[in-house]
């Protein structure tokens, strides 16, 4: 039996299949944005699929869950199987490395190449602001440099997660100690403020506040229990054909709520108060969705853990954060080539909504490999391996 596994194939290190959750979740999510600027709409007959990219937004939520339950997956191994974790300064350096390196290149170019030399900014105030809070991962705290930003809108999920990394050692320790008390105060904390928010729609920004950080503590909160109830599940059940057909029926009844919640959220009247009353709940079914697809694992393995979706799930960070951008400017410089002043996808031109939706796909897809393997990867393993050396220091 392979060493990092327990009861046959549940996987308890690298888990396979969660490379493919991820990487479906965020191509589900570049094919949102880019949906929204080439309004190619995936009907073909009586098929459509129109309801998959049009309900993107909503798995950046599942994005936040899959964070929280890869973060808490080594504290749930030392709770369960007493694997003792890195400590505190090690997460440090270890989601520096991750996150700093391209989001900060990313920065830089949107800054530097494209904001100044265009005179985006209108104004130097807004231009030190905008900037400043990006550097500090604080832009989800202000309506200008969340929505007005010009450097990358969708940066505001690196700035939540962020200010979660912050407190999240403090709050692992204390989920290790009393994970009932920790889940129900975190949980509490996000419904709470997702309540406070929902109540006050007329009066309050709601692209603001639905994006901050407190209301997705009841998301984060789902994945660390998560983490926790798949390292149960993986010591105490016994692997068999019965559980795995039990864990598969249970994925697909998470991918039909996620469908009716999909239509609920499609037919809404503000999607965004819709985003707020709904998080914990919509979380608790991709939470479902999540542990019933790694209980499973025999079943989905071909689907979900195979190179290509491990290959995906690497460049993610990097496939997320320049995908919009990309698309925004492409149709901002008129590439493809396009005359007159109304653009080419409000006048139904097939040909050229074809043409820009390939090209967005491909030069995202080209950004985030040059970025993860010339920017991310050359700078996490330097600082892998300063890692390395006050460990063996510390040992010695």
């Amino acid at each position: 039996m392979n060493k990092n596994n327990t009861n046959l194939n549940y996987q308890i290190n690298h888990i396979d299949v969660l490379d493919g959750i991820r990487a479906v979740t965020i191509l589900i999510i570049v094919w949102y944005h880019i949906w929204q600027q080439s309004w190619i709409m995936p009907v073909w007959g009586d098929v459509n699929i129109d309801w998959i990219p049009r309900n993107g937004a909503i798995c950046v939520d599942m994005m936040i869950l899959l964070s929280g339950f890869c973060l808490f997956l080594p504290y749930a191994k030392e709770m369960v199987y007493g694997i003792k974790t890195s400590g505190t300064k090690e997460f440090y350096l270890k989601r520096a490395a991750r996150i700093m390196p391209s989001y900060y290149m990313s920065v830089l170019i949107c800054f530097f190449i494209f904001a100044l030399p265009a005179g985006e900014y209108s104004n130097s105030l807004f231009m030190a602001k905008d900037l400043a809070s990006h550097i500090f991962f604080i832009n989800n705290l202000w309506a200008d440099t969340l929505v007005a930003t010009k450097l990358n809108v969708v940066l505001w999920t690196v700035a939540v997660e962020m200010q979660f990394y912050i407190i999240f050692p403090f709050l692992a320790r204390c989920f290790q100690k009393k994970p009932i008390i920790t889940y129900s105060v975190m949980a509490a904390t996000g419904l709470l403020s997702c309540f406070v928010i929902s109540t006050n729609a007329e009066n309050i920004s709601m692209q603001l506040y639905v994006n901050h950080t407190l209301t997705f503590f009841c998301v984060f909160a789902n994945g660390m229990l998560g983490a926790w109830a798949y390292m149960n599940f993986t010591k105490n059940l016994k692997y068999n054909i019965s559980i795995e057909m039990l864990f598969t029926v249970l994925t697909f009844c998470g991918l039909y709520m996620y469908r009716i919640m999909c239509n609920n959220h499609t037919y809404s009247s503000n999607g965004q108060k819709w985003q707020v009353d709904n998080r914990f709940m919509l979380s608790l079914v991709f939470l479902l969705i999540v542990i019933s697809i790694l209980m499973a694992q025999k079943t989905f393995q071909l689907l979900l853990g195979n190179k290509i979706m491990k290959f995906i799930a690497g460049i993610s960070f990097n496939l997320y954060i320049w995908h919009q951008y990309i698309a925004v400017k492409l149709k901002a410089f008129r590439i493809p080539h396009w005359q007159g002043d109304v653009p080419p996808n409000m006048l139904n031109d097939r040909v050229w909504m074809w043409k820009y939706q390939t090209l967005c796909f491909v030069t995202a897809f080209i950004a985030a490999v040059l970025a993860t393997y010339l920017v991310e990867k050359p700078a996490a393993k330097i600082i892998y391996s300063k890692i390395n050396n006050k460990l063996l220091k510390k040992d010695a």
